[in-house]
Order: structure tokens, then C-alpha cells, then sequence
């Protein structure tokens, strides 16, 4: 069972710059900060030990397809059936939910074809669903790697965001094969040195110091820094379900993307044309963000939301019930 464990500012502005820049070196990120290395060291390891923040790596050309799915389940068996859907790697995020549906789930696959014999085949036999109605993503606006949980000031996020990437060799190649191991260790630690790499995959510790570099430049190395919701300062989290006239479409991830609470805004096939997740600082400010909506997009209309009750998996991570990740991924 995980401790419990106190956030305060600087574990914020911490897991703030990770969410910028996942890798960036403590001595680089120490000034920017206001602490020294060896403490912001010691700081995230406890954050990550307590299950508070984490970072996932992921290989998103892995998934071609992908659908919001709402569920319905049998009396009495909404939380059975979240942590059995946790536990397949399609399914890359689970929320239980209250309103119109008891849980929301996020299921990505290889290809349509899989994508379908997921949702048609195996989903529905999982015991005690009750129903399905899946919405197809046929693009994905914007994504959690953007939201920012707003502890340092926009001067220090744009220091962070300039830090100088490792510098590449001519001489580096990829290697498919040991780039997929690599990312598989990384995403048990996302922070993981090209030592301890090198020293786990049997690998030069300079070969995988100069693949890690062209990985990064080449944006082949997807990472997102996230933490449990409930020591966030934005502990309420919601579905909506949006309708937006077809020529407002291409212009929505630029009128929403400066919204704080936006986490996810999905564009899918079928009633809703929109379907978006937020994080709120608390239960009221739900009508005062559709108000916000509705101004900055003439003609949206929110057709239902569904507030989240708890967070089972999140990208991957297996979370308990406050939200923090039991340091289990199922990808």
C-alpha cells in the first residue's frame, strides 16, 4: 500500500518542469527552480516512490486507431468492470463516471481491424458489461503531453522549454529493435540514465547516450510527466460531450488549447463531434468552463458530461483509488 504523502510547492514546480521537459537534467533545471540538483533529485524519486507523479513513455505510431467508449454495466459491477478493463493494454485509460454512462474508457489498437475485433469481440464479453457505444477518434485535437498544472510562471516554462536537447552524433543510426527495448525500460522510468540502459539491455553505454539524443530530436521519444489528480490542485475531472458545426471544426484546438482545465479534446465519428476531458479546481466551475466554451465557439452545443468519479488507469498506469499509479503500466 502506497504512503501517504505531502505536496507542497516546489514537488509541484518539479513535476510542472517535467511536464515540459520529461528528461531535461537536474543541474540545467536547478536554477530555473531555486533548489540544487542533488534536492530536486531526492524530490521527484519521493513523488515517484508515493506514486504522485510518474512518467510514461509510449510509441505512438503503435496505435492507428483508436475510440471513446462509454459503458454501461450490470448493477453493482461498475468497479469490477473498470479494473478488468484496466488490465487490457487496449484500453490506455479508464474512468468511472456518474451521468448517462458508468464509465469512459479511451481504447486504442494497431489498426481499424483490431480496433474492431477489440470493441466487437473481446470488450463485451468482459464480465458484467452491459452495454457499448463506441466513438471512433478520427483525430485527436489536443492530448494530456499539453496540460500543465501551472506552478511556475510563463518566464520559467519558456527557460525550460528552451533548454538545450542533447546533441546527436553523425555517426548514430536507429535501430528499431533495441529503440522499441529502450522504450519499454523507459517507461518504467522515464528518467532512467543512458548508464542504467545501457547496463540493462547489454547494450555501449555511449551508443545508447547517442541513440537517446536522436530519439529525442527526432520526436521518436513520446513522453508525458503526469500525477494523481486528487494532489493536483485540479481534483475534479469531467467528460463532455459536444456537438460543433463542421466549419468551426478546424479552428477548435486553437480556441481551446489556452484553457487551463483542457486535457483531451477528440474529435469523433458519430453523434457528438467533440468529445473533450477537463480537470477542474472544483464541482462549480463545470458550468463557468461551458459558459467559456460557448463563447469561444459560436454554434458548440453541449449535448451531456459525465463527471469522473475515479481514474483506474491513466495512459497506461495503473492508479489506486486516490488516484496515484501503483507503478504498474499496461500498454
Amino acid at each position: 500500500m502506497l504512503q501517504d504523502y505531502s505536496v507542497d510547492a516546489l514537488d509541484l514546480r518539479i513535476i510542472n518542469a517535467l511536464q515540459i521537459r520529461p528528461r531535461a537534467p537536474w543541474t540545467q533545471l536547478a536554477p530555473i527552480l531555486g533548489a540544487d540538483a542533488a534536492t530536486l533529485n531526492r524530490r521527484w524519486q519521493q513523488l515517484a516512490d508515493h506514486g504522485i507523479a510518474w512518467i510514461t513513455t509510449f510509441d505512438w505510431n503503435a496505435w492507428e486507431a483508436a475510440a471513446l467508449v462509454e459503458i454501461n454495466c450490470h448493477s453493482g459491477a461498475n468497479t469490477q468492470v473498470a479494473l478488468a478493463l484496466a488490465e487490457s493494454p487496449e484500453a490506455i485509460a479508464v474512468d468511472l463516471t456518474a451521468g448517462g454512462r458508468d464509465i469512459v474508457a479511451t481504447v486504442a489498437a494497431r489498426d481499424s481491424h483490431a480496433l474492431g475485433k477489440y470493441l466487437l469481440d473481446e470488450l463485451p464479453k468482459v464480465p458484467s458489461v452491459a452495454s457499448v457505444r463506441s466513438h471512433p477518434i478520427a483525430r485527436t485535437l489536443i492530448d494530456g503531453r499539453s496540460w500543465r498544472v501551472r506552478a511556475l510562471d510563463a518566464h520559467e516554462s519558456a527557460r525550460i522549454a528552451g533548454l538545450p536537447l542533447p546533441a546527436t552524433s553523425r555517426s548514430a543510426t536507429r535501430n528499431p529493435e533495441l529503440e522499441r527495448a529502450m522504450l519499454a525500460l523507459l517507461n518504467r522510468d522515464g528518467r532512467a540514465s543512458a548508464t542504467r540502459i545501457a547496463s540493462e539491455l547489454d547494450q555501449n553505454p555511449r551508443h545508447i547516450r547517442e541513440l537517446l539524443a536522436l530519439m529525442q530530436r527526432s520526436g521518436s521519444l513520446i513522453q508525458r510527466t503526469d500525477l494523481a489528480r486528487s494532489r493536483s490542485g485540479w481534483p475534479v475531472s469531467a467528460w463532455h460531450f459536444m456537438r460543433v458545426p463542421a466549419t468551426k471544426l478546424e479552428g477548435i484546438a486553437g480556441r481551446l488549447e489556452n484553457l487551463p482545465e483542457v486535457r483531451l479534446v477528440s474529435h469523433t465519428v458519430g453523434p457528438h463531434d467533440v468529445i473533450m476531458d477537463v480537470w477542474l479546481k472544483d464541482l462549480g466551475e463545470v458550468q463557468r468552463l461551458e459558459q467559456a466554451l460557448e463563447i469561444r465557439l459560436s454554434g458548440l452545443a453541449i449535448s451531456d458530461r459525465s463527471v469522473v468519479l475515479r481514474t483506474v488507469k491513466q495512459m497506461g498506469q495503473i492508479l489506486d483509488d486516490q488516484g496515484r499509479s501503483m507503478g504498474r503500466s499496461r500498454l
